[in-house]
């Protein structure tokens, strides 16, 4: 297997196994934040940017590309509405081949049936109360899509967390929208719906973890265990609940390091504890995590200082595979 790694100067491609050194790196396209493939075509990948490219020379010079032949080359889909925006999320619903959700700046979200070669954009979304009090912090002040996601039992459903403005469901694939935003700070980076019990729905914020109690309608904050309050990457695997958080919010970063950590919940969310072994081992952030399908039992995650990582829960072993990476957020496995 191959881990194909979206960093801050291209993709890296990695052999988890081979050792720290690179298969493969590709300057095109030239920056990636965010990466999905189309569901049963692992070799479909899509990558989308906040980096404005328009300038290069390479083929890929928009802020999405889709490659067809597992990250060797790469072709600028970006939607002829959205030449001005950031791809902050890319998402590719289960069981549904061909199909793409991708969420840019100024809180916009389009959806492409066909791989990509055309999109149209979710109207119902420029329509949700309250939207024109969604924010960021940094000037000027605009807010983004941060995720995109899908309940594994019925990929109709879907979930858009927008920082800063909210969680925001949709019963039919984005044709409508509700809010569901009582009780959580709206600051949202992940939502994740927990593959056992499609009720349970988890969040990660720039506060702090929240877990949705359905019987009430309400987000409930969880702080047992966790001393990072700025988390981000979120990922549900049976019983376990893993995220990663830092000290502080981006802006600290470069000066101190994120002092990021790795938590892990094995209630449902109800408490968490730091992943054994991982203390001190980076001084980015851990910004993606992936559960991996082709080396079951492993985790894998990529830092803001350009390292992969290699979890097994199992084992309680956590380790390096790569490292002196540019800036890696995003990842996925091919076969």
């Amino acid at each position: 297997m191959r881990l194909c790694i979206g960093t801050s100067k291209g993709i890296v491609m990695v052999d988890p196994d081979r050792g720290r050194a690179p298969v493969l790196a590709l300057a095109n396209p030239s920056s990636v934040w965010c990466m999905a493939q189309s569901p049963g075509e692992p070799h479909i990948i899509y990558v989308g940017s906040v980096e404005h490219t328009h300038m290069g020379d390479g083929p890929a010079s928009g802020t999405l590309s889709r490659s067809m032949d597992g990250g060797k080359t790469w072709t600028d889909i970006t939607p002829a509405g959205a030449q001005d925006e950031s791809i902050w999320a890319v998402a590719a619903p289960p069981q549904s081949p061909g199909q793409l959700f991708i969420g840019t700046t100024h809180a916009r979200l389009f959806r492409s049936d066909d791989h990509g070669r055309s999109f149209s954009e979710c109207t119902a979304f420029l329509k949700v109360p309250g939207r024109d009090r969604w924010t960021f912090p940094p000037p000027p002040h605009i807010p983004h899509v941060r995720c995109i996601t899908f309940d594994p039992s019925d990929p109709s459903v879907m979930f858009v967390g927008v920082e800063e403005g909210g969680v925001f469901g949709s019963p039919d694939r984005g044709a409508s929208f509700e809010s569901f935003n009582r009780g959580i700070y709206r600051d949202v980076h992940a939502v994740a719906i927990d593959p056992g019990d499609s009720h349970r729905l988890y969040a990660t914020t720039g506060r702090g973890f929240y877990r949705f109690e359905e019987s009430r309608r309400v987000w409930k904050f969880v702080g047992r265990g966790v001393d990072r309050p700025y988390v981000v990457p979120l990922l549900v695997d049976g019983g376990m609940i893993c995220m990663a958080g830092a000290a502080g919010a981006p802006p600290t970063w470069m000066a101190r390091g994120a002092d990021s950590m790795l938590f892990v919940s094995l209630d449902c969310g109800h408490s968490f504890a730091p992943v054994p072994g991982a203390e001190g081992m980076w001084r980015g952030m851990v910004i993606a995590l992936l559960r991996s399908e082709l080396a079951p039992g492993s985790v894998f995650a990529v830092t803001t200082d350009g390292k992969v990582l290699r979890w097994r829960p199992r084992e309680q072993e956590i380790a390096e595979v790569a490292s002196n990476l540019p800036p890696a957020y995003a990842l996925a496995e091919l076969p």
